[in-house]
């Protein structure tokens, strides 16, 4: 009996390591096949939104859209998180950001912030940035994952009965060398999902990590050139780094406030039509920053945080749209 019970932790053992291979090599090939493209320039080539996008998915690139019309005057940001349009405001050049503002247009001019992430994330300007992101190899491609998250299931169903079976041999009483196999195959299994767990939410392929590496090397967190514009001031730390590098607490707490607050199904109304629309394709996938890391390591500096713009008032961070919507409740 106490044989047979050995064997058994053995195949145990050899059954979770082969799927931690397994999943090891499925992932390196996802991840060697995404490499393609011109994703070898360094961010040559690329943009604010590109840098948002590979930081933080299609939120991160929304957050920074909205930040920089809010400090242009294009876009008025009112307490509550209701955005609206400015009335001759210049159109401009950035693709996302004439999304924006044809969502807000769309609806009468003024709508709540989230409802303008949910259309914006789900339009062609969202889907023309990934298509160009997935031609230079720095994202991988929808479904690359499939196999590999099959893996990874597989390893924890082993692990799991693993682990029953551990238990279960402790209370058999046998010897230590079986319990030191299966504990060994367990722990070992369990750290390795968890590690895995993390991994594949990367959307970035290991190029993708090495342009932003490369990029935060030069725009540093926290440091900005003196005198410096809306792309360097506001643009790039924001898209690097998420809305904490906004230096505007009333801002960032009014962005952040909406963006928790709508949360599971909150929505509001819509200026001149229903907010409608859909669910927002932002939530599905997972990326640097915004959404959970990858691979490559936690980037820091999601669009969280910042409670601390209070009561305030409109200070500077509404970009001098704020009129009455600051200061009402």
């Amino acid at each position: 009996m106490e044989l047979l019970l050995f064997i058994i932790a053995v195949v145990f053992a050899v059954t979770v390591g082969a799927a931690v291979v397994a999943l090891g090599t499925e992932y390196r090939r996802v991840h060697s096949a995404a490499a393609g493209g011109q994703a070898g320039d360094q961010g040559g080539g690329l943009g604010t939104y590109e840098f948002a996008y590979l930081s933080g998915g299609p939120r991160r690139v929304i957050n920074t859209a909205l930040a920089l019309l809010v400090r242009a005057g294009s876009v008025r940001l009112a307490r509550g998180g209701r955005t609206s349009l400015v009335s001759g405001a210049p159109r401009p050049s950035e693709p996302i950001e004439q999304a924006v503002l044809d969502t807000l247009g769309s609806r009468g001019g003024s709508c709540q912030v989230e409802a303008v992430r949910r259309t914006v994330a789900d339009g062609r300007a969202m889907s023309g940035l990934r298509h160009r992101l997935l031609g230079m190899g720095l994202l991988v491609p929808d479904g690359a994952f499939t196999e590999a998250r099959r893996l990874h299931k597989r390893l924890l169903v082993v692990t799991f009965l693993t682990i029953v079976f551990e238990l279960g041999a402790v209370l058999t009483g046998v010897s230590w060398g079986t319990l030191l196999v299966a504990g060994v195959a367990s722990v070992g299994g369990l750290i390795t999902y968890l590690g895995w767990k993390r991994a594949l939410r990367g959307a970035v392929t290991r190029a993708g990590n090495e342009v932003l590496t490369s990029v935060r090397a030069i725009h540093l967190r926290g440091v900005r050139p003196p005198e410096a514009g809306l792309i360097l001031g506001v643009g790039i730390p924001v898209a690097l780094y998420g809305l904490s590098e906004l230096g505007d607490p009333v801002l960032e707490e009014e962005l952040n406030r909406q963006a928790q607050s709508q949360g599971a199904g909150g929505g509001s109304g819509c200026a001149g039509g229903a907010c409608g629309g859909s669910t927002g394709s932002s939530d599905g996938v997972f990326y640097g920053g915004d959404f959970g890391g990858d691979s490559g390591g936690g980037w820091g500096g999601g669009d969280s945080g910042g409670d601390s713009g209070g009561d305030s008032g409109c200070g500077s961070g509404c970009g001098g749209g704020c009129g009455g919507g600051c200061g009402g409740g």
